[in-house]
């Protein structure tokens, strides 16, 4: 028997996200025991709003860092974070031997992850880098007895926030269904992947699509930096940059539909149940896309597709290998009108 179980997963969102359905089939599991989630602090947040997790430990990821010294200060950190709260077992959902390492020596008793972990675990499977992520942490978990419960993600807004959301929407002039389109994405601490990106001329036509045929408000949204590029595709609205990653579920929540590019905001409007269509371009969306009858998946199947793979640990700035950006170029507009069409006919 576990009583205190904690995962590990340092970064970033949306990868936390696809382990919702894991934790949630371990708390079905040992109902009494006492859940924590190990991650950082770009990405508490999905922990924390878990309603299976009771703690979450900030670890920043020490890989992130180019200085060894504070990559070793961080590990033993880490490492202290964990013997004091006198873990059964973490189950770590990295592939790595450092990062299990953690683990071992933060005294837990008992480690699982991957058999690329070994010798650092006492259970293990084998890594299928051919297999959707959420099945992965599935089949992962089930070596101690667990049985799945459902694929679908997890995360629930707080009353304080959804209030935000419909009191922000409010002052906007927002009190019926709206649209939501974010066109940026790509950016995770130590990785830009800009290759991610559909172009903004085509989200301006997507927008004003909806805009005309639904008739419906749209409303921009992103990081600070990508306030710019928000506003080239003529939305009602534009809040990128005025949001936190808390508030902007919460407006997922309210939208008739979301759409974007293979980002965590993407995967958070669907945790929340939103309908979502979401672009892929470099990565496979057989690895990604939700599990959801509320989600349609974009993508242009071509030769040299897919090139990232997630399981592959990549830093700076990430280019097209072939230098045409052709799965993206070429995912023509009634693609995604299409699946406007379904998603809001349902």
């Amino acid at each position: 028997m576990f009583n205190r179980i904690a995962f590990l997963k340092l970064c970033c969102p949306g990868d936390i996200l696809f382990t919702t359905p894991a934790i949630r089939a371990v708390k079905n599991k040992f109902p009494d025991s006492n859940l924590f989630y190990i991650t950082g602090n770009y990405s508490k947040f999905i922990p924390e709003h878990n309603p299976h997790i009771e703690k979450t430990i900030i670890v920043n990821p020490p890989f992130e860092l180019s200085y060894r010294l504070l990559a070793g200060a961080l590990f033993a950190r880490a490492a202290r974070l964990m013997a004091k709260e006198k873990l059964d077992l973490v189950i770590s959902f990295h592939r790595s031997m450092i990062v299990s390492s953690m683990a071992v020596i933060g005294l837990t008793k008992k480690v699982l992850s991957f058999a690329t972990a070994w010798p650092m675990v006492d259970y293990s499977v084998k890594f299928n880098p051919h297999q959707h992520e959420i099945l992965r942490y599935l089949d992962l978990v089930s070596v101690i007895g667990v049985n799945p419960e459902g694929r679908a993600m997890e995360y629930e807004t707080k009353m304080t926030e959804d209030e935000e959301a419909k009191n922000l929407l409010r002052k906007k002039n927002i009190d019926g269904e709206f649209a939501v389109i974010a066109p940026g994405g790509g950016e995770n601490p130590g990785t830009v992947m800009h290759i991610k990106r559909w172009q903004a001329l085509n989200y301006k036509n997507i927008s004003q699509y909806i805009q005309r045929r639904y008739k419906l408000p749209v409303v921009a949204v992103g990081s600070l930096s990508e306030k710019e590029l928000a506003e080239t595709i003529s939305p009602n609205i534009n809040l990128a940059g005025k949001t936190s990653f808390e508030l902007l579920a919460a407006i997922f929540k309210r939208a008739a539909i979301v759409i974007g590019n293979d980002s965590g905001p993407l995967y958070l409007a669907s945790a929340v149940g939103a309908k979502t269509i979401i672009i892929y371009g470099p990565s496979s969306f057989k690895l990604l896309e939700p599990f959801s009858n509320f989600h349609r998946s974009i993508s242009n199947p071509i030769e040299c597709q897919p090139c990232y793979h997630p399981q592959k640990v990549e830093r700076g700035h990430i280019t097209c290998a072939t230098g045409t950006l052709s799965c993206m170029l070429n995912i023509e507009l009634r693609y995604v009108q299409n699946s406007i069409d379904e998603l809001l006919k349902e």
